[in-house]
């Protein structure tokens, strides 16, 4: 080692002290003990599992979690105990080491950070970096890993627990996991969160580490690896990253993976490590502005993550948190804990969870969100968490992550889940369900001639899949109308044209509509996916769901025969379905299915509405006639919700091409393609929200 080397280390390593310092160890065992006794308490068991070589995957953003403990007799870090391979990726990635590091500082107990140290140099000697990779150092993990040993070098450093040698170890390690990942850099990770896990990775690196990771000639100018990753990242995130805040895979789960390295490296932008760096902030902090506003709207009132795609069912209030220490908008402190929670301690420390208390909370402006560009919609009721609350989605498939998805609804009522997504169960191309769960059947939506538009063919790929249009919403006086469309052609051949209609109020009614144009005889079936909590009774023409003291009904029509058929109830048949809300779990579930028969086209509506609502099909009559309208061009319900308040819903499925363009609902005139009556008392409301 060079005198010159050690200057820099030893530079690092009082850098590392004003950290740890900064950090506040004292505070932060306080703080676990007084503020999160809960998570303390699992921090500790997962710590003295890992003491024992004992492994599970069960922290609320891994990736592929598993919830079966492995103890590893030998350490071997190639080889999985369950023939998944993502439990391996899991392992390598090294997410879990830092609850070694919190062990100590709440209980003192140095047996835990010999431990840590252990393990990165045990993995150091036991994996080569070998030029091709190998199972262990996949570019996606190797990212991860990195990202994590940069935290944990700054904290064993920090507290004087390696020493000079030790540290120049680790370093050397990163730098050639660095240089392999830059190497095995491939042009589709521009477009992949795979490229940005990577090239965060070597931009926070350089930014803490930059003096020893740098050629010495050139200490205070960037090296080609952090030339490259601050370029690349920022370009990734461009292509990534859309106007509305989404992220293009189409996955909840991964659009969060994506934010959470973006926060990890923003957090650094108000500290000066005196390396030379000029970094400009201002574009990472818009995308994490805008990807957190996402995230916001897309949970679930019960601050989960809707399954949407490859995703699991997770609470987004951690991700909140630091987008509210990141940003200071109240809005994300709105929808974060009470208090910052233990992960976004380890990332903030003192002045992070301090900071936290501060910010005063705001409720978001807008109840609703509609993302344009990925055709993801999400509507509710209120910000309470016993709100309605409504996610639709039909946009490009987005990457492997996507499923055939298209027009799908997912539904909550007062709070509770009710439809819902399968969700993805296993990345296994062994797995049967792994292609079953991407097929159209294990989704809300219609299927004509058993899924011939959408097949999957494969654990990341489609034998065809449709094109979608952009989808519509309009949102006016407490109720909400959205359109979906998508084309695609069926195996035999025929084109088809597939369109849901969708109008809530913030009642707690619901009126879906499909509309479907397909040459020839076909075959169509509706899925609804319930929530494994569901149960259900069929009554008459309504098949009634229940959950935790909640009663929501369904009632269905759909017409008889072809384009001119006079729509009549139609009733929902039951099957047994798995439901996978957790990668690598399962639960017995029910999904309600309604078919139906037609020649060219086809139009079916499903209600939903809470147990005391009355519902009745109105008479609409076309200006100029006396005889409603019979042919199924106009879907019509009223919902009674008291005694003095209805509300009717109407949404046209053919364009009126003959006589008046007028019609008379309820003694009142009404234009348009979509629109709701409100009547309160003697008053009623005309409503358009389509023209």
């Amino acid at each position: 080692m060079t005198e010159e080397r050690k200057k820099r280390l030893l530079a690092v390593m009082e850098w590392a002290g004003d950290y740890v310092r900064d950090f506040d160890r004292d505070f932060a065992a306080q703080y676990m003990r007084e503020r999160v006794p809960e998570e303390k308490e699992r921090l500790l068991a997962r710590a003295e599992e890992l003491m024992e070589q004992s492994f599970v995957f069960m922290d609320p953003w891994d990736m592929e979690p598993c919830g079966e403990l492995y103890r590893l007799e030998t350490m071997e870090w190639q080889k999985s105990p369950n023939g998944d391979p993502e439990w391996v990726y899991m392992l390598n990635r090294h997410d879990y080491l830092h609850k070694l590091m919190m062990a100590f500082y709440l209980t003192g107990n140095t047996d835990y950070t010999d431990r840590l140290k252990w393990y990165l140099f045990h993995w150091i000697d036991h994996n080569p970096i070998w030029p091709e990779g190998s199972e262990s150092t996949r570019t996606i993990d190797t990212g991860i890993r990195c990202m994590n040993w940069q935290d944990l070098m700054l904290h064993l450093t920090g507290n004087g627990m390696v020493t000079v040698e030790e540290l120049d170890a680790l370093l050397v390690s990163m730098k050639a996991q660095f240089e392999n990942m830059r190497s095995r850099y491939i042009g589709k990770y521009t477009l992949s969160n795979w490229g940005v896990l990577q090239t965060a990775a070597i931009c926070q690196g350089y930014q803490l580490f930059g003096a020893c990771l740098r050629e010495e000639s050139r200490a205070l100018k960037r090296g080609t690896e952090e030339q490259w990753a601050w370029k690349e990242l920022k370009t990734q995130l461009e292509l990534q990253v859309l106007e509305d805040g989404s992220h293009w895979e189409q996955s909840i789960m991964y659009h969060i993976e994506v934010l959470l390295a973006c926060m990890r490296l923003l957090r650094w932008k108000e500290w000066d490590m005196g390396w030379g760096n000029e970094t400009d902030w201002a574009w990472l902090t818009d995308t994490v502005e805008r990807m957190s506003l996402y995230v916001l709207y897309c949970a679930g009132p019960d601050h989960m993550q809707p399954v949407q795609c490859d995703s699991d069912r997770t609470d987004i209030r951690d991700i909140m948190v630091r987008a509210a220490v990141l940003t200071g908008k109240g809005v994300f402190r709105f929808g974060g804990y009470d208090r910052a929670d233990l992960e976004s301690l380890w990332i903030f420390g003192r002045k992070g969870a301090e900071r936290y208390e501060k910010i005063r909370a705001e409720v978001p402006a807008a109840l609703n969100y509609h993302a344009q560009d990925t055709g993801n919609i999400y509507i509710r009721s209120s910000w309470r968490e016993d709100a309605d609350y409504t996610c639709l989605a039909c946009g490009p498939q987005g990457s492997g992550h996507g499923h055939g998805d298209l027009t799908h609804i997912s539904l909550y009522y007062r709070g509770k889940p009710f439809l819902v997504d399968s969700g993805r169960y296993s990345y296994r191309e062994d797995e049967p369900l792994r292609m079953a769960l991407k097929a159209p059947q294990a989704h809300n939506v219609c299927v004509i001639d058993d899924g011939s538009v959408i097949c999957p063919d494969g654990s990341w790929s489609y034998h065809s899949y449709g094109d979608c249009f952009k989808t519509y919403f309009r949102e006016r006086e407490g109720i909400s109308y959205s359109e979906m469309a998508y084309r695609g052609r069926l195996k035999s051949g025929e084109g088809c044209l597939a369109v849901r209609k969708v109008m809530t109020a913030g009642s707690g009614i619901w009126l879906v509509v499909n509309d479907i144009w397909c040459d020839g005889a076909h075959w169509v079936k509706e899925y609804y996916h319930l929530d494994p909590q569901i149960t259900v009774r069929q009554q008459g023409d309504e098949t009634i769901l229940f959950r935790d003291g909640l009663c929501l009904k369904a009632a269905g029509s759909q017409q008889e025969t072809g384009a001119e058929g006079e729509e009549k109830p139609a009733m929902f048949s039951l099957r047994s379905h798995m439901i996978s809300d957790t990668y690598n779990c399962l639960s017995d579930s029910l999904c309600m299915v309604k078919e139906g028969k037609f020649t060219d086209r086809f139009v079916s509506s499903t209600a939903f509405y809470g147990e005391t609502v009355r519902i009745w099909e109105p008479p609409v009559y076309q200006f100029g006639r006396r005889e409603p309208v019979s042919d199924g061009r106009v879907t019509a319900r009223t919902f009674r919700l008291s005694e003095d308040e209805t509300w009717t819903f109407l949404v046209w499925n053919r364009e009126t091409y003959r006589g008046g363009k007028m019609y008379e609902c309820e003694g009142i005139p009404v234009y348009g393609k979509a629109g709701a009556i409100h009547s309160l008392g003697e008053e009623k409301t005309w409503i358009r929200l389509r023209n």
